[in-house]
């Protein structure tokens, strides 16, 4: 049995500024996912929480489907094992 992870990692998402609050809202309904804040030239800071890297895949390209998402790039991961 593979041991339980905890994998985080913070994005960057470039965004159109016009369709920020939808796209705040639909990415704040994502698994795990979080938009910590949006600068006024349409820059996401969003936080993900997943037990694998796959789901953390998942759901940046979910991320990407959004319309009105310019860009991603991922700034930051790390994973842990979660302790019992």
């Amino acid at each position: 049995m593979k041991p339980e992870e905890l994998h985080i990692s913070s994005l960057i998402v470039h965004v159109n500024i016009l369709k920020v609050d939808m796209i705040r809202a639909k990415i704040n309904l994502l698994q795990g996912a979080e938009v910590i804040t949006v600068s006024e030239q349409g820059k996401a800071i969003v936080v993900l929480e997943a037990p694998n890297q796959r789901i953390i895949m998942e759901v940046i390209d979910s991320i990407n489907e959004i319309d009105g998402v310019i860009n991603t790039g991922l700034v930051y991961h790390e994973f842990e094992k979660a302790e019992a």
